[in-house]
């Protein structure tokens, strides 16, 4: 890498580690920029060159949290070879956000902001659903999305924030909860056994 795409690639770096430290520490409704920027030693004019608007800061703040679970080896679901990986998947993914905690936080605090989910985990969603109808075959109408919207509420940032947040559960107590709950999902598709809706009957 040349010297002045590794200071780039720095620069970003400490950017969106100073964005996890002001979220925490003032809140969404608080979020000032300049004080990103300061945090990060940087001008409001740098930190707008690599984040021109707000979507771009959330879906690469989203790339950096995934950097750092890969990093630590946690292996992403849409890579996983087949669906009996998943449980073991989600109760990692719960661990590795809990030793991660800041930043896991800081990201739940921002996507509920912008309301929109970043373009890394809209494509995760996608490919769970794939992956849903290829390994199990042609599915009643609807049923993929229905189970991929648990699975997916399962393994992300979100779910992880509830359980521990709200309801004080360790890293390895809600990777364990995760982990059931993804196998159960997984089998009741499997089986046939998820329930139907009224838009199914006109199908």
């Amino acid at each position: 890498m040349k010297l002045r795409e590794r200071q780039m690639a720095q620069t970003r770096t400490a950017i969106l580690d100073a964005l996890a430290a002001e979220i925490i520490e003032s809140g969404i409704l608080g979020l000032s920029m300049q004080r990103v920027a300061d945090r990060a030693g940087i001008t409001h004019r740098t930190l707008y060159n690599h984040f021109p608007t707000r979507e771009a800061l959330n879906d690469a703040f989203a790339a950096h949290v995934e950097e750092v679970m890969s990093a630590l080896g946690v292996v992403a679901p849409e890579s996983e070879a087949n669906l009996a990986s998943l449980p073991a998947v989600a109760g990692r993914i719960h661990e590795v956000m809990g030793a991660h905690a800041p930043h896991i936080r800081a990201y739940v605090k921002l996507t509920m902001a912008t309301g929109a989910p970043a373009q890394v985990f809209r494509e995760r969603s996608r490919l769970i659903e794939q992956r849903l109808e290829d390994e199990l075959g042609p599915l009643a109408p609807g049923v993929a999305r229905r189970v991929t919207s648990a699975i997916r509420l399962f393994l992300s940032s979100t779910g992880w924030n509830l359980m521990t947040e709200h309801h004080g559960l360790t890293g390895e107590e809600s990777g364990r909860v995760c982990e059931w709950a993804v196998k159960l999902l997984v089998d009741a598709a499997r089986d046939g056994n998820i329930p139907r809706m009224q838009e199914d009957e006109h199908a």
